[in-house]
């Protein structure tokens, strides 16, 4: 899922992504970094990691202490290990 993401789409997502028992990669914009940072979580993970993103980022996924950090993909994958 790329574009402009909401809060909202993040959350649905992840809702989807769990059902089907796949793992979530995230990719993030940093700060002085070229390329972005990527986070995997496996399924049973996905629950705790949307409290996180919804406490921590805004309903446009910009974190809310630092706007130079951004999500900006996220995909459903299955992690090889």
């Amino acid at each position: 899922m790329e574009d402009k993401l909401t809060m909202k789409e993040m959350v649905q997502f992840f809702k989807d992504v769990k059902e089907k028992g796949l793992d979530m990669v995230i990719k993030l914009k940093m700060p002085n970094q070229e390329e972005p940072e990527i986070i995997m979580n496996y399924n049973k993970s996905i629950d705790t990691k949307l409290e996180y993103y919804q406490k921590t980022y805004t309903d446009d996924l910009v974190h809310k202490n630092n706007s130079d950090i951004q999500i900006i993909e996220i995909l459903a994958t299955t992690i090889p290990f």
